[in-house]
Parts: C-alpha cells; structure tokens; sequence
C-alpha cells in the first residue's frame, strides 16, 4: 500500500432499460498513474417490507431504496464511499481479505458467489419468500498493491 495516494476521481454511470434492469459502470482512479484493477462485484436486490434492498456480501454492505433503480445507485454510492475511506485509511488490502478476496499485484478476485451463498443474511433471502434479483457490475478501483 502506498502512503502518498492522492483523493480518488471517481465516476458513476448508470443506464436503465425499460425492464428495470440497470448497468452502473464505478470508476475510481488515482492521480498518480497506476493500472487500475478491474473485476466485477456481484449483489442482490430484494423488497423486503416495501424497501428494496441491495446487498453484497462479498463486501457485507448494503442499500436501500423505493425502487430496484433507486437501491442500486445508492448501492454503489455506498460501494464507491466504502472502497475510498478503506483507501483514505489505508485498511483496503486488510478488509478485501477480511471478506475472502484473493489478492496479488496483477489481480484482484473478489469471493465466488456460490461460496457465499452460505452467509446467513443471503440465505434467509433465497429461503424465504423474497423474490430478488442478482446484479453483476464491472469495477475499477486503483492498485494498491
């Protein structure tokens, strides 16, 4: 990890269809020029007591919102503050694999989701009689290692 990381520029694109399906496109870059990482991040959406919810458990965060669009955006607003207060605090490395992230200087790999599906929160979801949705979105987030 780098002691001198400058503020991330971060960028949030979002893009719905008319079947609510949404495609968010994260960017967060440093300014001093390094190969970013890039993989996907994998959450569900859900409506539990007229909320929906975002989950990841990948991360253990979450969002909620009125709507399916409304619970994403804020989901990875959450997810953009998450990775740039873990980068600000110099806690990245140490909280991707707290989470079971697999980590090297060309790659980062976040957990399979089949593994999670064992956690506790996702299970009462697909056990109970939540309808939900899985989102898969393409990230970037800098290189810290």
């Amino acid at each position: 990890m780098q002691d001198k990381m400058k503020p991330l520029k971060t960028k949030t694109d979002a893009k719905s269809s008319p079947n609510t399906k949404v495609r968010m496109r994260v960017e967060a870059r440093d300014e001093m020029g390094q190969q970013d990482y890039r993989f996907s991040i994998e959450f569900i959406v859900f409506q539990e007591n007229n909320v929906y919810v975002a989950y990841c458990p990948a991360l253990d965060i979450s969002s909620s919102g009125k709507n399916f669009n409304e619970a994403v955006g804020n989901f990875y607003e959450m997810f953009q503050l998450h990775i740039e207060c873990c980068i600000e605090n110099h806690t990245l490395h140490e909280d991707l694999l707290a989470h079971g992230w697999v980590l090297n200087k060309k790659n980062i790999t976040p957990p399979k989701f089949s593994s999670l599906l064992k956690k506790k929160e996702v299970s009462r979801v697909l056990n109970g009689n939540f309808g939900f949705e899985k989102v898969v979105s393409p990230v970037r987030i800098p290189s810290f290692a």
